[in-house]
């Protein structure tokens, strides 16, 4: 790897000790959000439940790159019923389990032991996360991870195919790319401005093509054309194709500018 022009190795530094004050920030943030989940779970109330579901998930996507930097904690909490024999496969917990009896069995009735397994889990990332080593070159990374899953996964449906909740997990996912940028600014700043102004470019057209689908305090149902995960939540297309393809072409234009970021910044 080339040597950066410049020597930005207090900048990055910093920034790595800032994303990870950053990071236990929303993890605590996170155990609030699952709690509201969980506690409707377990009060058997069906709409407080699937009204938390997707709000409880954004501080985890926010993160999620350094989260899984904890061994196990994204099998537990985060993987979906494609890891495991089918849905009622005992390995598979976390909030993909509690999405599919919410949304797809439309209850609440046997839910209680995995509401109380994610809240011990995410109990146990906020635990170890003091104890992570976050590198700079972790930084750089998790700001293009976070695109990446975008684009090579979540545009298709799979992450929320019962509750059909994606532009959540979306957005906040772009929210965690740019922040983790931000943290990086000062030292794109000196030794790249192009590569960043590019980077926020795309961020920020990213965000300008979600707006319109905003509703209320959230987003639209992610109902998209010849869908892959059909659900009796998508009686209609909400995304269009064209805003589909556009997504996945600004989505591609930023993966390729974020992946440059450790590389002007000399990190390894």
């Amino acid at each position: 790897m080339a040597t950066p022009a410049v020597d930005t190795t207090a900048e990055t530094e910093k920034a790595a000790a800032e994303y990870k004050a950053y990071a236990i920030a929303q993890a605590d943030e996170l155990v609030g959000a699952v709690k509201v989940l969980t506690d409707a779970v377990r009060a058997n109330d069906l709409k407080a439940a699937q009204d938390a579901y997707a709000p409880s998930r954004m501080p985890w996507e926010r993160i999620e790159p350094i989260a899984e930097l904890i061994p196990d904690v994204d099998a537990k909490t985060d993987s979906r019923v494609d890891d495991f024999s089918g849905v009622d496969d005992p390995e598979f917990t976390g909030w993909h389990r509690l999405e599919y009896l919410l949304f797809e069995k439309n209850t609440t009735e046997g839910g209680a032991p995995f509401a109380d397994k994610l809240d011990a889990d995410i109990a146990g990332l906020v635990k170890e996360l003091p104890n992570v080593e976050v590198k700079p070159i972790n930084v750089a990374n998790g700001a293009a991870e976070l695109i990446e899953e975008v684009s090579q996964g979540k545009i298709t449906g799979e992450e929320e195919r019962y509750s059909k909740t994606d532009l959540w997990d979306f957005d906040a996912n772009l929210q965690g790319s740019r922040d983790a940028i931000g943290k990086l600014n000062p030292a794109l700043v000196k030794a790249d401005p192009a590569l960043l102004g590019k980077i926020e470019a795309g961020l920020n057209g990213l965000f300008d093509t979600m707006r319109p689908l905003r509703q209320g305090d959230g987003w639209v149902l992610y109902c998209v054309e010849n869908d892959q995960y059909p659900s009796p939540r998508c009686p209609a297309v909400t995304v269009t194709p064209q805003v589909v393809d556009s997504l996945k072409s600004q989505l591609a234009g930023l993966s390729e500018n974020l992946s440059q970021v450790s590389g002007v910044l000399g990190l390894k």
